[in-house]
């Protein structure tokens, strides 16, 4: 069983409302109502209302399962033309044409997809140290780890040392 749900008359037109609409052709409606809220596009807005109806034409209008829907219909159809006057130079008019569209979307009840199991993680393998790349430990190494490193001067901070750089004031 299909259910259809359909906006018409939107203002918006249909070459730019189809691109949107060819992306969730064919999907599941959680995989289709991802696509349309990350979409920069402002047909996606109004084709993620119609999906929106059509689930909810299908949950209550047919009792379908709302989790294992598939949108087996998209499709994008021209509405009528609305006619406008740009003014131009020198007393002309140019014909501006603001377009309409009619949007139809119709979802329909697939078997539940099987899980998947997940994948096994990998263990990371460390290579074990060999006899060349092993070094001996030295005596003058072990020597300077264990005395403490000196620290150099700090410098005067007060308002003579300051003088004192200046130039001897």
């Amino acid at each position: 069983m299909q259910a259809i749900a359909k906006a018409r008359f939107v203002r918006t037109s249909p070459r730019k409302a189809r691109l949107v609409i060819d992306e969730i052709r064919g999907k599941d409606v959680k995989d289709a109502l991802g696509i349309l809220q990350f979409t920069p596009n402002f047909a996606a807005r109004l084709i993620e209302k119609v999906l929106k109806s059509a689930v909810a034409n299908a949950e209550n209008n047919h009792h379908l399962n709302g989790d294992s829907l598939k949108v087996s219909l998209a499709m994008v159809d021209g509405g009528p033309m609305m006619k406008r006057v740009r003014y131009a130079p020198m007393g002309r008019g140019y014909r501006m044409v603001k377009r309409l569209s009619h949007i139809t979307i119709g979802v329909e009840e697939t078997e539940p997809k099987p899980e998947k199991k997940p994948k096994r993680k990998e263990i990371a393998r460390t290579a074990k140290p060999t006899a060349r790349t092993s070094k001996p430990a030295t005596p003058a190494s072990s020597e300077a780890a264990a005395a403490p490193k000196k620290r150099a001067p700090r410098k005067k901070t007060t308002s003579e040392g300051v003088a004192d750089a200046e130039g001897g004031k």
